[in-house]
């Protein structure tokens, strides 16, 4: 690993804006597929797909519970809706392979909402012993051209040993690293015997399993294969809300539809949010700020990082 961290700031950012063209149309900036929300949680999927539009991404589509589908599409009608099939919640899974072994009775749906995606964000708000999530991360890993993984499937990663070989493998297949998104807890129930503050493991963790980690704190790191270190050291109380991991996940994944790469997407996302929440907090307040705020600012923060010059 880098023995000190690249030390993320604007100036960083400004030079990984992804291409926009005048010319571009709603397929030129890419498709994302959000796997989020259940009832109880489904603002989880509202705040992914909503920061995900804020990111410049041309079509979002949200794949959650039938049941949430009219207040989502009522909150966020720039997205896009796909249910999830009654039978595939109500049907047992038992095995992960052979798919149609898994006691779903028609597993093609998922496939189906994933084809001609760009990326896919999977886990906001959704739990992770929903009975098809287990069928869709694996199918989502060996297929997805880019992949963010947070909530829900991180806990699902930590726990099914299958899941965590059709992740990790992605490489091996040639795709893109999977990204992960923990918070300290989460981080510390994938790597066993993790210490909060120990980069040295947490670098390690991303090498040997061949992802990008975004380890969220109150001073966010990220960790790449190759062993690169990027630390946001602007840290900010008004952040530390439910919600506000689901706004980053959104953007990252969103910023991952447009193009960018894996490396470039995360410290971006990272910065943005972070700079959003300054601007907000600086507004707001940071006892008073909400993470559905957030979206609001990345305008200004686009033109702050001159995203909006030179498309």
């Amino acid at each position: 690993m880098e023995r000190a961290p690249m030390i993320l700031n604007d100036e960083m950012v400004m030079t990984k804006c992804p291409v926009r063209p005048d010319s571009g149309h709603k397929g030129t900036f890419g498709r994302l597929l959000v796997y989020a929300g259940s009832v109880g949680m489904g603002g989880a999927a509202y705040m992914a797909a909503s920061s995900a539009l804020r990111s410049g991404v041309g079509l979002v589509y949200i794949l959650t519970e039938r049941a949430l589908i009219t207040p989502l599409m009522t909150m966020c009608p720039e997205a896009l809706s796909i249910a999830i099939p009654d039978n595939a919640m109500e049907d047992p899974v038992s095995k992960l392979v052979p798919l149609r072994a898994a006691g779903i009775s028609d597993p093609s749906w998922f496939p189906e909402a994933l084809r001609d995606k760009d990326a896919c964000l999977i886990g906001p708000g959704v739990p992770p012993d929903r009975k098809e999530l287990a069928v869709n991360v694996v199918i989502a890993a060996k297929t997805a051209p880019h992949l963010v993984l947070d909530a829900g499937a991180l806990s699902l990663l930590a726990q099914d040993e299958q899941v965590r070989k059709a992740v990790f493998s992605r490489v091996s297949l040639g795709l893109a690293p999977a990204v992960l998104t923990p918070h300290i807890g989460e981080f510390t129930r994938l790597c066993h015997g993790y210490q909060a503050g120990d980069m040295a493991a947490a670098s390690a963790f991303a090498t040997e399993n061949g992802v990008v980690l975004v380890l969220k704190s109150n001073q966010t790191n990220i960790f790449t294969p190759d062993g690169k270190w990027y630390s946001n050291q602007e840290g900010n109380s008004g952040l530390a809300k439910g919600g506000s991991g689901d706004v980053l996940a959104g953007l990252l994944s969103g910023l991952l539809a447009q193009g960018m790469t894996e490396e470039d997407a995360a410290a971006s996302a990272v910065r943005i949010h972070s700079l959003a929440g300054r601007l907000c907090s600086e507004e707001h307040g940071k006892r008073a700020m909400l993470p559905t705020m957030l979206w609001q600012y990345f305008g200004e923060c686009f033109k702050m990082l001159k995203w909006e010059e030179g498309m």
